[in-house]
């Protein structure tokens, strides 16, 4: 009978610590965030990176993952923002500093195209050959 008290108990308690475990993981806003990217779902896992940047605003990877997403949306400048921020945090990091280059050198590339996208109307022959749509942004989380 103590025997199998004590069996429940071990049972009891390891149960109750893969719950807690469980339950902090899936609430985890980085995990979140690359489930979110993963179903293309570029404005949610922005939002939950920018909830892990919050609590823990030294987290490179968060950083460099909503500047992902942002990029992904469109939003090239604040990306950039983050990248270099994420960049300045985890300098040896290879994948935020090809990040941080690739979207560099695609708004050198396009930035009288981006500018022109962001006006109004857009301006006619700016981007030839393609019509007035400029060239897609890089897909930074593929690498």
């Amino acid at each position: 009978m103590k025997v199998m008290r004590s069996i429940i108990q071990f049972v009891s308690t390891s149960l109750l610590v893969l719950s807690a475990s469980t339950s902090a993981h899936a609430q985890d806003p980085n995990v979140e965030g690359r489930n979110f990217l993963a179903e293309g779902n570029n404005s949610a896992a922005s939002k939950k990176f920018a909830e892990a940047a919050k609590i823990n605003p030294f987290d490179a990877s968060a950083l460099n993952n909503q500047a992902v997403a942002l990029a992904a949306q469109g939003d090239n400048e604040k990306a950039l923002n983050l990248l270099e921020r994420a960049n300045r945090l985890a300098p040896n990091r290879a994948d935020i500093t090809a990040n941080l280059n690739e979207l560099r050198n695609w708004m050198n590339r396009n930035s009288p195209q981006v500018a022109a996208v962001q006006r109004k109307s857009p301006v006619p022959g700016a981007y030839p050959n393609q019509g007035d749509i400029p060239p897609e942004p890089p897909p930074l989380w593929k690498k």
